[in-house]
């Protein structure tokens, strides 16, 4: 069994479901609102280092299991998780912090791509390895930075938002494809 994070999924927030924890996770839905501090960020980030580590022990079959018909298998949702990681740490984290100009995104669709052919073609072990390896410098670094500069605003193009509203939007998406493996492969709660 896999640890289970102690927070809020994206579907009971969206439903107005929320529960505390250890004080993790504020939800608003009545107001529109959704985004969690920074304490929260670097727990999910945390625990999903946890569940994708236990991943070690899944059979080969369930880890290259399509999490859709026709679409990504675990291996290669895992696989793009950690290419992302490294360009919000060099791509964003370090300009927003240092004050500098932030490049456009890349094309979602090719980077995506050649992250998951990547996962597609290296070992399970190697896949999760290089995502824990990349994730816990960006809990790291996150982990330092201090706590007024969460709410600064700062702008990509012509958007204007804060770390604490990007990274909410980035534990969206892991919980987004967490949710799909953990339906595909019909396992029991939240994640595990």
């Amino acid at each position: 069994m896999f640890p289970t994070p102690n927070f809020v999924s994206l579907a009971q927030a969206s439903a107005g479901v929320f529960f505390r924890s250890k004080g993790i996770l504020r939800v608003d839905r009545m107001k529109g609102d959704y985004k969690v501090n920074k304490a929260e960020i670097l727990a999910h980030f945390r625990a999903s280092m946890d569940w994708i580590e236990g991943m070690k022990e899944w059979e080969e079959a369930n880890w290259r299991s399509p999490i859709a018909e026709g679409k990504w298998t675990v291996a290669e949702v895992v696989g793009h998780l950690g290419p992302w990681d490294r360009f919000f740490l060099t791509d964003r984290l370090h300009p927003i912090l240092n004050g500098e100009a932030l490049q456009p995104y890349p094309g979602f669709e090719q980077f995506n791509a050649q992250s998951a052919e990547l996962a597609r073609n290296q070992m399970k072990e190697q896949t999760i390895q290089e995502f824990l390896l990349t994730r816990k410098k960006l809990v790291d670094e996150l982990s330092a930075v201090p706590e007024a500069k969460w709410a600064e605003p700062f702008t990509i193009g012509t958007n204007t938002t804060t770390l604490e509203s990007y990274f909410t939007g980035l534990v969206e998406h892991d919980e987004h494809h967490f949710e799909q493996i953990r339906r595909a492969l019909d396992l029991e709660g939240r994640w595990t």
